[in-house]
């Protein structure tokens, strides 16, 4: 009975949540092919090669098909299975591809945002300068352009959401 109910969830619960049983690690770099895929179809939909993943793509085969929830995600998205490759058909809801394109994006970002506060060199650095010297975290608060350096572009545009 659980397993029916269970396959009776809305879509995009399973497959996302499947993925994020992965490490940390495993699913940055699944989401950033997962996203890519999405990405290109929704900037170039008339592009039949964005369309099309081939599945003896080395890329495909050994980071995207030997993870747990990836090629799900891909079956949710709208991709459907042919001989030699999973073609995202004209058929396809554009809607649907969002949907999960933007869950996996929005796990991504918590993601980094979790891996942001453990950088406790930059903390550490922060708290004992401010401590010591009162004067240098002023000097420092008048110079706004050196934080976001010390930061990856991506959480910089995640911080300002």
């Amino acid at each position: 009975v659980d397993g029916a109910a269970s396959s009776r969830t809305p879509n995009i619960v399973s497959p996302i949540t499947t993925l994020c049983e992965n490490s940390n690690e495993v699913f940055l770099d699944v989401a950033k092919l997962l996203l890519t895929y999405a990405d290109n179809i929704l900037r170039y939909p008339n592009e039949e090669k964005y369309r099309s993943i081939r599945i003896g793509n080395p890329t495909f085969s050994t980071k995207l098909l030997p993870i747990k929830g990836a090629v799900e995600c891909l079956f949710e998205m709208g991709f459907e299975e042919a001989e030699t490759h999973l073609v995202f058909p004209k058929s396809a809801s554009v809607e649907q591809l969002k949907l999960i394109r933007e869950s996996i994006a929005a796990e991504r970002d918590q993601r980094l945002q979790r891996e942001q506060p453990v950088q406790p060199t930059a903390h550490t650095t922060t708290a004992s300068a401010s401590a010591a010297a009162p004067e240098s975290s002023a000097a420092a608060s008048t110079q706004p352009v050196s934080p976001p350096l010390l930061q990856p572009p991506s959480l910089v545009k995640i911080q300002k959401l």
